[in-house]
């Protein structure tokens, strides 16, 4: 099954913009007209940008919006009439419900004026601050979209859809743990720290000379969302950055996105048998989907990651996870590997290892999807 597509520009007759972004995010796509390249960037919000949205010295102005009938799932904002449609670079920030608009050379101060009009009522609110020469309009949206845009006569002209309406599979993928939830840890060798079990904390000097679990999480969930990078599969992460998300927020996502699968990504620990090692994949087994549900995906999990990695299966687990309970679509925990067997732990803190890992969860999840069409899931 091909991908719907993107919004429908029949009947515009200038530049076109387009975004399918990712994070929290946070992809950019700039589709340009014919003879023009497109030009993707993926970004996630630095330590310097978080300081900036905390600084109540910068000065923003509220975005004036008013509802103009007619137009659902559309909006039009204003643009000075020097900008020209290369200086305008969008974000979706789908993790926090956002629209970041670039206006390179644009004045925020415009904006105390500018009148954005159109579908308001799934816009919560809006502002404008400057940062250097760029005016960033930053809109707070209801729920998460996906984005379209033509400029025309000094107007930006918007769409946005729901992901199923572009989309025709959707996976959320869900690295585990993050912000001060570090997860399994191993102590460095030289330092001679170790995590205490149970404790989920690192002690100070261990931060920089332990894995953490968190990190290797992020590391192989960004690597599957490489993978499947222009594919017929789009992937969603609960977290593109090193944040602690509640689990009513990751399973918040999948719902709001419509996901047909949920893959979360993790560690194994043993503290007490330092020499068990291997794949594990949990799921819910109280939930029943009928045809292809939680015990299909997580057995398609268990085999490909396993033959990925040529490591050893150690079975499919019940549990009761707090994300997992609280889905309705087929979802599954991969724990990848145990962080306190020597050689594993080694292994999954290197890059191609993780690698090796994101393989095995394309595959099984192209897989699934091609099993749920058999069975009519």
């Amino acid at each position: 099954m091909k991908s719907k597509g993107g919004p429908d520009w029949r009947g515009w007759r200038t530049l076109t913009l387009w975004m399918m972004l990712c994070c929290g995010c946070m992809g950019v796509m700039l589709w340009w007209a014919a003879g023009k390249s497109i030009v993707i960037a993926d970004t996630a919000p630095g330590e310097r940008e978080m300081q900036e949205e905390a600084d109540e010295t910068v000065e923003r102005y509220r975005l004036i919006m008013e509802t103009e009938e007619g137009k659902p799932g559309h909006f039009t904002i204003p643009i000075a009439p020097a900008i020209r449609a290369e200086q305008i670079s969008m974000e979706n920030r789908y993790a926090q419900r956002q629209l970041w608009i670039y206006l390179q050379g644009a004045q925020a101060s415009d904006y105390r004026d500018y009148v954005i009009t159109g579908d308001m009522g799934s816009v919560v609110g809006g502002w404008a601050q400057q940062q250097g020469d760029t005016a960033i309009l930053k809109l707070q949206m209801n729920v998460i979209y996906e984005y379209g845009s033509v400029m025309e006569d000094n107007h930006l002209y918007m769409e946005f859809k729901p992901p199923k309406e572009c989309f025709d599979r959707i996976v959320v993928i869900d690295p585990l743990h993050g912000g001060e939830a570090f997860g399994v840890q191993t102590g460095s060798p030289a330092s001679g720290n170790t995590r205490k079990p149970g404790t989920g904390a690192a002690t100070a000097d261990c931060k920089d000379l332990c894995l953490l679990e968190k990190e290797i999480n992020l590391q192989i969930a960004g690597a599957v969302r490489q993978l499947l990078e222009g594919s017929e599969i789009k992937v969603y992460l609960t977290r593109q950055e090193d944040v602690d998300i509640s689990p009513e927020d990751r399973a918040l996502l999948a719902r709001e996105v419509n996901a047909d699968l949920y893959v979360g990504i993790g560690v194994g620990e043993d503290q007490e048998n330092p020499e068990q090692f291997g794949t594990e994949v949990w799921y819910n087994g109280d939930y029943f989907i009928p045809g292809f549900g939680n015990l299909q995906l997580a057995d398609l999990l268990e085999r490909r990651v396993t033959e990925a990695v040529s490591g050893r299966a150690n079975g499919l687990m019940e549990t009761q996870d707090p994300v997992l309970q609280r889905l309705t679509i087929p979802g599954a925990l991969v724990k990848a590997g145990y962080l306190t067997h020597e050689r594993e732990g080694e292994l999954l803190g290197q890059q191609g290892y993780a690698q090796k890992v994101a393989e095995g969860i394309v595959e099984a999840l192209r897989q699934a999807f091609e099993e749920m069409e058999q069975t009519g899931n």
